[in-house]
């Protein structure tokens, strides 16, 4: 049975962390004489045809957010539905169930959500292969609302458990189930002419995020493809975005995407971004790179439910989110850095979930450029359509549909835009050369009006003003970062040889050297002639983490070794 590691929505004042604990199972599941939920409640059936000359027509588009699922609108809760079991200590549960015949994966939105201390709430499918849970007390927030992530199956089970001490106290409601028809992997039997779609259903032009895509920028990926995520937007569409960082470092969770994302078809409500969840790391570990083949799916369930809106821009297509709780400090996952300079690249890199696809990368080594279109100052890559560029698209890999929002990356790793849309796409194994925009990340910096429509007020709390920011390493990141201003190393890029430029007052100090991925490559040594030698060491990024012996303190410096 797996269970899925999630986070939930967090009143932006309260101070606990809302992770569901990840243990436990539902309690019917301990008793024998206790019957099920009352009977399924059914959900329309689909119109597959229908939907599939729907999405044969909006695929096409990149200026709009991919569909997964279809959104039924609900109203049943406590008081209303489900079946009440009183427990003989005096403590009760509530069980509702949904069944939306031949569903790839369901998931319900709570628009009236509050759980009692000591409460809890699991959500699971019909053979107990996939738990949700548990989710407790720390998930209440101030709009009340809770959307969750996916649990595969055609049907989904809710089951709430109060303690006697707070019986009557909570208050859940589902307003909305969402019934999934296809995903990366797998469609629903009957929307196409195959009923199964492996791993890799995005075009087989694209290269997994772990191919090779040139040693200029090998160091960088290993650690930007940590900042990027899977984006559901709980009314089943899906785009991608990233972590970003900001000036004060401090781990705050900004994520950038795309402001069409939040758009529907006209009448529609926007999206609401309590609702959205954010999948990082969904890396396969065994990289198919423009194969007519499936990549090895991932077992990492690293999800986050919830955010806020911060920001939007319209005319760079900028959306600026703030995902409700903390990054646990154990995620390896980084907050990607960003350059404002609105600079032409050397070469561009984006990294992204093409149709809700496994993460994958492209890579354009002619260098984007500055255009206007749609009433959007974007990042043109490529493309001779529509009078548009030069006809030279990406190199490697292409995006689609539900790449929009995903992160383009200058040579040095840092973000300068996200996707907008364009016409770049596969011919077989093959880029068809043609166009992509992005939003540019400048004009989305301070051209608008207020801290609603810009990112500096965000990005740079500190208002030192900096032209570019590096990224931060979630797993390496020390609170505790004392020496930050009283000791620098240069150069950087190195070609082995760091020199150590440190405050007159500081005493004598040890460093370490770690990996990208928190490992540990030297052992503690004292610096007695201001300089760190990796010579011995291959082409990559690492952390350098150097404390005064006399105080403790520490810094932690990123470095790239380039000879």
């Amino acid at each position: 049975m797996k269970k899925i590691l999630v986070l939930f929505l967090l009143s932006i004042s309260a101070l606990t962390s809302a992770q569901v604990t990840n243990e436990g199972e539902p309690f019917s599941w301990s008793l024998t004489n206790t019957k099920a939920a009352s009977e399924s409640i059914k959900l329309p059936k689909l119109d597959l045809k229908q939907l599939r000359t729907e999405d044969l027509k909006s695929d096409k588009i990149k200026t709009k957010p991919y569909r997964i699922g279809v959104s039924n609108k609900v109203n049943f809760g406590l008081k209303n539905a489900g079946r009440w079991t009183d427990l003989p200590n005096g403590d009760r549960i509530w069980q509702i169930s949904f069944a939306s015949p031949e569903a790839l994966h369901l998931s319900v939105n709570f628009n009236s959500f509050y759980l009692p201390e000591g409460s809890t709430i699991y959500l699971y499918n019909n053979d107990r292969s996939d738990l949700i849970g548990a989710i407790t007390s720390n998930a209440n927030n101030n709009k009340n609302e809770l959307g969750t992530w996916f649990v595969k199956g055609d049907h989904i089970f809710i089951e709430y458990y109060e303690p006697k001490e707070v019986k009557g106290l909570g208050k859940l409601n589902i307003g909305s189930v969402i019934h999934g028809y296809r995903l990366a992997h797998e469609v629903q039997n009957g929307y196409i002419e195959k009923s199964i779609l492996k791993i890799n259903n995005s075009g087989q032009c694209n290269h997994d995020v772990n191919c090779p895509i040139g040693s200029d920028f090998e160091a960088h990926k290993e650690e930007l493809k940590k900042s990027v995520a899977f984006l559901s937007m709980g009314d089943g569409y899906i785009c991608s975005g990233s972590l970003i960082n900001n000036t004060a470092q401090d781990k705050k969770p900004y994520f950038l995407t795309a402001e069409h994302c939040l758009e529907r078809e006209t009448g529609d409500p926007a999206a609401n971004p309590s609702l959205f969840s954010m999948r990082f790391n969904w890396i396969s570990p065994n990289p198919v790179c423009a194969a007519i083949a499936g990549s090895t799916d991932s077992n990492d369930e690293l999800t986050m439910l919830g955010s806020t809106l911060k920001a939007q821009y319209s005319e760079a297509d900028m959306l600026l989110l703030e995902i409700n709780n903390p990054i646990p400090t154990d995620w390896d996952v980084t907050f990607a850095g960003w350059d404002r300079r609105d600079i032409d690249p050397t070469f561009e890199v984006g990294i992204h979930h093409p149709l809700g696809d496994i993460m994958k990368v492209s890579r354009d080594d002619t260098g984007a450029t500055k255009t206007n279109t749609d009433g959007k100052q974007v990042w043109l890559i490529g493309g001779a359509n529509d009078g548009i560029g030069t006809g030279e698209g990406w190199e490697i890999g292409v995006t689609e549909g539900g790449s929009s929002g995903s992160p383009l990356f200058n040579q040095n790793g840092h973000i300068i835009g996200q996707l907008y849309g364009g016409n770049a796409a596969c011919i077989g194994t093959s880029d068809n050369n043609d166009y992509d925009l992005y939003g540019r990340f400048a004009i989305s910096w301070d051209s608008g009006s207020s801290a609603a429509t810009r990112l500096k007020d965000w990005l740079d709390p500190k208002s030192i003003e900096p032209s570019t920011l590096n990224s931060y390493s979630n797993t390496l990141a020390i609170e505790n970062n004392l020496l930050d201003n009283k000791i620098t190393l240069y150069p950087n890029p190195s070609s082995g040889i760091i020199n150590i430029k440190r405050n007159e007052f500081i005493g004598d100090l040890t460093y370490e050297v770690y990996s990208l991925i928190g490992q540990k490559l030297t052992v503690k040594t004292l610096i007695t002639n201001n300089s760190i030698n990796l010579n011995n060491f291959s082409n990559n990024i690492y952390f350098i983490k150097i404390t005064e012996i006399d105080t403790n303190n520490t810094s932690v410096k990123k470095i790239v070794l380039s000879k």
